[in-house]
């Protein structure tokens, strides 16, 4: 079996022997599995769950620090898509419920042989495979409804059919449309390519259908998906973590996906589509890009929404030198006119209001003196020249908002560690939620631009507290614990070990200072 079909396995159980047994004894590659590491307690076990991503959990539903079951709990909310097996010598009713409770895909009990647990985990195995292959399957029948999102998305044709008719249309051939409804748009490439014919389509549909209306078909080196809620998108963050995660394990990489703004007419599909292109492509990595909230409509002729939609463009991507130029040629045609000027002016400022965040717009037009109505004697040259100054200076912004969007939330996160990290309930789900982002969003993020997991960030945040307050006096070890986000002083003095190597108690007497337990 290739190293890319086997299924990723983490063991968790606080007996040591078992553990150890469980680990080295059992044929791994054999069954169909990679053991990533193994852990003694439910805290190490979502440690490495966080870091390792794995397919499958294997754990005592009673361990120490963080029971199994509220261990399940917390991994659900990281990564709703892992697999968890309980191991437990726990056989009543209570545990059992705890179990469904917690959905686990099996319940093992103590003592157990090696060879029952081998059979046992080829059983997972064939359920892990059974659940794959059926996101993998063949096609689903729904060539007239892509054919139709293509050419709504790419062709731009829906323009000439009302949109009572369009609805109409797509509500025949089974996208759910009834009105009023959401409409969002997703662009998604995989950085080694797409496989052949509609695979990655079938398996994006198959996850997106879950949550809302969805149709999915490939456009050249993208998967494009039209999806469409009649009660919001409250969940699309759930839903592109689960998507992720099912093109990451069946087709080998995770994609960027580009996330266009909300809108409420199929009518505006195709311009849609090109915002989702825009924030895939113009995204850094794998994950979720979002352009941000829908520009609202601008009125005009088709040579005004060419320009409007050019200028966007350069704003959103372009580069400074194209922008200047093509602010020449629109002052150009404006002839110097004070309404053509003025035209150019709106145009960017309602590009600007609907791409930066709230406030910052505002603050842009009152440093190029365009906040307060215009005075008359304000000349063509200068309401050019301020103009121009509110473009490029926009244009900045964007750049930055879009290479440092990732980094404002992982600064907004360590600033809530910095100032919380006292708070036993501070969590990365309770944090995730504050932010409007998934879990695992905010993990893999936090990963990836802060160097290190958010409960390891968080640990460390705390650990470096409880030694300063070691060194500051002779606090019981209880009442530290406390005020470094530890209500079991057991739990904390665990932490505290594995990061410093020593226990609370020791570090306090190698230092001088009086042992107060």
């Amino acid at each position: 079996m290739r190293e890319d079909e086997l299924f990723s396995v983490i063991v968790a159980d606080d007996e040591e022997e078992l553990r150890e047994a469980v680990c080295g004894l059992i044929d791994w590659e054999g069954i169909g599995f990679r053991l990533l590491g193994s852990a003694g307690n439910g805290l190490d076990a979502l440690q490495m769950v966080e870091q390792l991503q794995p397919d499958l959990l294997l754990t005592d539903i009673h361990m120490p620090f963080i029971s199994g079951t509220s261990l399940a709990r917390q991994v659900r909310e990281l990564q709703p898509l892992i697999q968890i097996a309980f191991l437990s010598g726990y056989d009543d009713f209570e545990y059992a419920r705890a179990a469904i409770d917690c959905d686990v895909i099996a319940y093992l009990l103590k003592p157990i042989s090696m060879e029952e647990l081998t059979k046992a985990l080829r059983d997972i195995h064939e359920k892990l495979e059974a659940k794959f292959s059926d996101f993998a399957g063949g096609g689903d029948g729904a060539g007239a409804l892509r054919l139709a999102a293509a050419s709504l998305l790419l062709d731009g044709c829906a323009g000439e059919q009302s949109e009572e008719r369009l609805r109409e249309s797509l509500a025949e051939l089974g996208l759910v449309a009834t009105a009023p409804y959401e409409l969002t748009v997703l662009a998604a490439r995989l950085p080694g390519g797409l496989p052949p014919g509609q695979r990655a389509a079938q398996i994006a549909d198959r996850v997106l259908k879950k949550y809302f209306g969805s149709c999915s078909f490939v456009s050249g080196e993208r998967i494009l998906s039209l999806l469409v809620s009649e009660v919001g998108f409250s969940r699309l963050g759930t839903a592109l973590d689960e998507l992720l995660y099912m093109l990451r394990r069946l087709l080998g990489s995770a994609p960027a996906i580009g996330v266009s703004r909300k809108f409420d007419r199929f009518t505006r599909c195709h311009s849609a589509c090109r915002e989702a292109v825009d924030a895939q492509r113009f995204s850094s990595g794998e994950g979720v890009h979002k352009i941000g909230e829908m520009i609202q409509d601008r009125a005009g002729d088709r040579e005004r929404e060419d320009s409007a939609e050019e200028l966007e463009k350069l704003l959103q991507s372009g580069s400074r030198p194209a922008l200047e130029k093509y602010l020449g040629e629109l002052f150009g045609r404006a002839g110097g006119g004070q309404i053509g000027l003025l035209r150019v002016l709106v145009t960017a400022q309602n590009l600007l209001e609907g791409a930066l965040p709230p406030g910052q717009a505002a603050l842009l037009l009152r440093r190029c003196g365009l906040d307060k109505p215009l005075d008359e004697g304000l000349g063509p040259e200068e309401l050019q020249r301020r103009t121009a100054d509110l473009c490029l200076a926009g244009q900045s912004l964007l750049s930055e908002s879009r290479r440092d969007g990732v980094s404002l939330l992982c600064e907004r996160t360590m600033k809530i560690i910095e100032q919380e990290y006292m708070d036993e309930g501070l969590s990365l789900g309770s944090v995730s939620e504050r932010l409007h982002v998934s879990p695992n969003y905010l993990s893999a993020n936090m990963k990836k631009h802060a160097g290190d997991t958010f409960i390891n960030l968080l640990i460390k945040r705390r650990m470096e507290a409880a030694r300063g307050l070691l060194g500051a006096g002779n606090m019981k070890i209880a009442e530290l614990a406390r005020r470094c986000g530890y209500a079991d002083q057991h739990y904390f003095s665990y932490c505290f070990k594995k990061y410093y190597g020593v226990s609370p108690a020791k570090m306090r007497r190698e230092n001088g200072g009086e042992s107060r337990e």
